[in-house]
């Protein structure tokens, strides 16, 4: 017995031995760090051992020895101001390494939410532009930064307004009544970009110059991440951070002055009164004896200023910038005004011999926006040319008004000098991110990001006793006094984990991701409007009335959610075959609960061609061609940008005219009823699937380079606030799904540094964009449609058409007939000889019918471009500089309400409320009466527009002064139309394509410097 313990303890010791033996193994490894692009050996470089505390130097000539034990599988080397990187030991007793510089790899990265990938290895359509080639003087907005500068992506302005909201569409309309707008993401916080009264642009709170480069994701293979949030794109915008190295001070600052380019082409004073006195003679005696210029009178010289200031420090584990901005731009129509107080805060840390990243970044601002009048613009270009601004003896503040009808147009100039109107909002987005590698696994990190976005603000507006709009209210409800608050609140949580590990035995790269996001929104709108004024002494805060019952309050609390999970693989095989899957599933309280989760998959292939031997072997291919790269993927995503609650019914008191009687006699009682809304409860998802085939080409290391790119996208279950029958359930409206849509397109980007010599280099850049826009299903019976696109005149006209078989928000119109010289026949004469002067004459009876009514009606053209162009050019000659930003829209009509509604003499028919002044279409078409619904006034719009044009000179032989750059520009310089109005660049989501009184554009002269210590 005891030798066979003595026996079994001898093995067991053996064996401990020997499975301890490689605990005690070590191996010695050596090599040099150096500089990817110069060469240059690293002195001071790190080399550790990841999850241990083994580590060394590199020494005065960038080499290094160091021992590790026999497990240790990675060691991971960084230097200050480079990017880190962990290698694989592999057996290696020799690892030299190159480390690339920061500031190159940031060039070289795209986000693509989630996490990064670099420029070589995208396979989804995503296009990245650097501040270095952002518009400049491009406006309040960031989003003006890149317009012209992506295929496929239509930017611009709705209006002329300073800090103007932006039309952004990325591959076409997508959407009816849910917005067409991409989703913007800031800093890896998805913000919510609904406006707001108190503010024009709910992104004017972001400082352009504080923004380090903007990302677009454009087809559904690279969206999908972001599901159901996707379907119209998504902007991803970087702010700045610290660079490495000593402290930074940045200064720039500029100032402007603006003006109207173009007005709306009215009668002047002498010619409104020759047609007074020719088409009406008894109304000559109401023309006045002044000749007043009514939009001069509302216009200016806009004034404005901007000023930055910011600070960075680089440390050897941590970096730190701050940023102060302040902006002060007039609008060119009085009272108009946005002003902007901003800051911002990045900090990043590197704990734990870099395993640990922590980011912080905080930006804030105040804006505050003076409105002008609405109808101010109209009531300029309809006010009569003959009448005074003033009249001293008027009981309305002084200023002459038309009286006996409150049907006349009101005193412009009135409007902005009495009225106040103004909206302040406070906005702070920020977020928290720790990302850790995880030990003992390498590649292996987790990321924990919390985001927040909030923001307040209020608008108020007064209108006092004496304005004319007020004082024809009566005594008692004469003044007004309007306060519109709200408080939005956004909160984020993602958490994921990143698997980034190449596999050098089997020639692959695997990139993969997988996580969870909750984001929360609550939203008040608190309300108070006062009517019946006792007093005007205080303004729009006044409060005292001579009447509560004028008076009302309200408050609309709104909440909505998401919570998602997601996940994203990116495989590289042989470092030239690529494959991005991913997946997202959503699930928002937007719908209801049989239809509250969606999942959206996505998956795209890319090929580098260039990189298979059989064309390396080819000298003439290699020595020219530097890039070639297939692109094919496909894509699911989802819509969910509309209102909250739709598939449930809201339900709204009724007023004293809607009262139940209950009773009779002395038992008779009146009850408030309350009145349900329509609802759909089966409502669901937008979904969106879009196919992509591309090719890129680079050639000479990239000097020039090419993309094609072909895309076919599909909306369906369109969501659209239908007209219901009555006896389907109470209420006029509901929000539905009605049918398909289909965006198809190609589009062409091409850059390339033209010249480059020491002295001189011209960098050039054109994107261009095909799409063909047609809905392919309407719910309901063939034939069904929906009228949309209300105007100015008359009541109730629509202009446009949602159907089957056409662009969304086609034009829908009467064909008129025309004469033996092409002009338009008049009304009101008796053309076709039947006896009678109606529609028949000057109408097309396009069925044949003998009535002119609907069915007559025709596809006039469409809002939608067929052709969106940009071009940019940038030269320098030694310390010179000229850049311009080119874009041209073709293949598309703008309907001109300006000159329907203004361009006939029923405005001064003896039946008309004032004499009102005429567009000068009414000299040309003679029409007696508003014929709006005619196609007469659908005009080309195509343009050629030069968006700014600039010219700088920047020096650094300024003693302890890094650069100094000093610069004139100006913006909308010129535009090159056939379209008759003011600007061919109309509406926004709900009036694209229309003209209609739009607040005017500006041509803007800028100058300014910027200073760097």
């Amino acid at each position: 017995m005891q030798r066979s313990l003595r026996v079994l303890f001898v093995l067991l010791l053996a064996c401990a031995v020997s499975s301890a033996a490689p605990a005690f193994a070590q191996q010695q490894i050596s090599g040099t760090v150096t500089d990817a692009q110069t060469g240059e050996s690293l002195p001071g470089a790190s080399v550790s051992v990841p999850g241990t505390t083994t580590g060394t130097a590199t020494d005065i000539d960038g080499q290094y020895e160091l021992t590790v034990d026999a497990d240790a599988d990675s060691l991971r080397f960084s230097f200050v101001g480079y990017s880190a990187r962990t290698v694989a030991i592999a057996g290696r007793s020799t690892i030299d390494i190159a480390l690339s510089p920061a500031t190159q790899q940031l060039d070289d990265i795209v986000v693509i939410g989630y996490g990064a990938v670099e420029e070589r290895d995208v396979t989804g359509s995503v296009e990245k532009v650097n501040a270095a080639d952002f518009n400049p003087s491009a406006g309040v907005s960031p989003e003006q930064l890149i317009s012209g500068k992506v295929a496929g992506v239509q930017i611009s302005t709705t209006d002329g307004a300073p800090g103007g909201e932006s039309f952004i569409r990325i591959r076409g309309a997508t959407s009816v009544n849910a917005s067409s707008q991409p989703l913007f993401v800031v800093d890896g916080v998805p913000i919510d970009n609904e406006g707001a009264q108190a503010q024009r642009n709910p992104l004017n709170f972001l400082n352009r110059n504080e923004i380090e480069s903007i990302t677009v994701l454009k087809d559904a293979s690279a969206t999908a991440i972001y599901g159901t949030r996707g379907a119209n794109g998504v902007v991803i915008i970087e702010t700045k951070g610290a660079d490495s190295g000593e402290a930074r001070v940045t200064y720039s600052g500029s100032v402007s002055a603006s003006n109207t380019v173009e007005n709306i082409d009215i009668l002047g004073p002498q010619q409104f009164r020759q047609v007074v006195a020719d088409r009406t003679p008894s109304r000559v005696s109401e023309l006045g004896d002044a000749e007043t210029d009514w939009q001069d009178a509302i216009q200016r010289t806009a004034i404005g200023q901007e000023h930055n200031l910011s600070m960075s420090r680089g440390y050897e584990d941590a970096t730190i910038r701050f940023s102060l901005g302040y902006l002060d731009q007039e609008g060119v129509l009085q009272q108009s005004a946005t002003r902007r107080l901003s800051t911002g805060l990045k900090y990043t840390q590197s704990l734990f011999d870099d395993q640990l990243q922590l980011r912080a970044n905080v930006k804030g601002a105040k804006t505050e926006d003076d409105f002008e009048p609405d109808g101010m613009v109209g009531g300029a270009a309809s006010f009569a040319p003959t009448q005074p601004i003033r009249d001293f003896t008027s009981p309305f503040g002084g200023f002459f008004e038309w009286g006996g009808s409150n049907l006349a147009e009101d005193n412009p100039v009135a409007q902005y000098v009495l009225a106040r109107n103004v909206g302040t909002a406070f906005r702070t987005l920020g977020n928290v991110e720790a990302e850790y590698e995880l030990p003992y696994l390498t590649g292996l990190s987790a990321r924990v990001n919390l985001g927040w976005d909030v923001s307040t603000g209020e608008r108020e507006a007064f209108q006092p006793t004496f304005l004319k709009t007020q004082a024809e209210q009566g005594e008692e409800r004469a003044g007004v006094v309007e306060r519109f608050s709200f408080t939005r609140t956004n909160r984020l949580l993602d958490a994921y984990l990143n698997y980034d590990r190449r596999f050098e035995e089997i020639d692959s790269k695997f990139d993969v991701t997988a996580g969870y996001s909750f984001q929360d929104f609550d939203e008040e709108y608190p309300e108070f409007t006062a009517n019946g004024l006792s007093t005007n002494a205080f303004g729009e805060n006044a409060t005292p009335v001579t009447n509560t019952e004028f008076s009302t309050t309200a408050l609309n609390e709104l909440q909505n959610r998401l919570v998602s999970v997601f996940g994203r693989i990116n495989y590289t095989y042989l470092d030239r075959y690529l494959l991005t899957a991913t997946v997202r599933r959503d699930g928002s309280s937007r719908f209801g609960p049989d239809n509250r989760y969606g999942t959206f998959p996505s998956a795209a292939v890319a090929w580098r061609a260039h990189q298979e031997p059989f064309l390396q072997n080819i000298d003439a291919f290699a020595d020219v061609v530097s890039n070639l790269k297939l692109r094919l993927s496909y894509g699911e995503t989802g819509n969910q940008n509309f209102g909250d609650f739709l598939y449930k019914r809201f339900y709204t008191p009724g007023g004293p005219q809607a009262q139940a009687q209950f009773g009779a006699g002395e038992d008779e009682e009146f009850i408030n009823t309350i009145r349900p809304s329509a609802a759909d409860q089966t409502l669901g998802w937008e979904r969106t699937r879009m196919y992509t085939a591309a090719l890129d080409i680079g050639i000479y290391d990239d000097r020039f380079n090419a993309s094609v790119e072909l895309y076919d996208s599909v909306t369906d279950d369109l969501l659209f606030n239908v007209q219901l029958p009555g006896f389907i359930q109470p209420g006029d409206f509901a929000v539905t799904n009605i049918g398909s849509v289909e965006n198809r397109g190609v589009e062409v980007a091409l850059d390339g540094e033209i010249i480059r010599t020491e002295a001189f280099s011209w960098n050039a850049s054109f994107t261009g964009a095909y799409n063909q826009n047609e809905i392919t299903k309407v719910r309901g019976e063939p034939g069904d449609f929906e009228l949309v696109g209300g105007i100015s005149g008359g009541i109730g006209n629509n202009v446009q058409i949602i159907r089957e078989g056409d662009a969304i928000r086609s034009f829908y119109l009467f064909e008129h007939k025309l004469d033996e010289n092409g002009e338009p026949l008049v009304d009101g004469v008796d053309h076709n000889g039947d006896g009678t002067a109606n529609r028949l004459d000057y109408y097309v009876d396009r069925n044949g019918d003998g009535e002119i009514n609907t069915d007559d009606r025709y596809i006039a053209g469409s809002p939608q471009p067929d052709w969106v162009l940009g071009h940019t050019s940038q030269f320098r000659y030694q310390d010179f500089d000229l850049s311009f930003t080119i874009r041209a829209n073709l293949g598309h009509q703008v309907y001109n309400n300006v000159a329907s509604n203004y361009g006939n003499y029923s405005r001064i028919s003896p039946g008309s409320p004032a004499l009102s002044n005429l567009h000068v279409s009414a000299l040309e078409n003679n029409f007696e009466n508003g014929l709006y619904l005619s196609d007469v006034y659908v005009e080309d719009a195509a343009f050629l527009r030069m968006d700014n044009i600039t010219l700088g000179y920047t020096t650094n032989v300024i003693p302890y002064v890094n650069s100094v750059r000093i610069y004139g520009s100006v913006s909308n310089p010129f535009v090159l139309t056939g379209y008759s109005g003011v600007d061919p660049e109309v509406g926004g989501d709900d009036s694209r394509g229309i003209d209609n009184n739009i607040y005017p554009r500006s041509r803007t002269f800028t100058t300014g410097i910027s200073v760097s210590l």
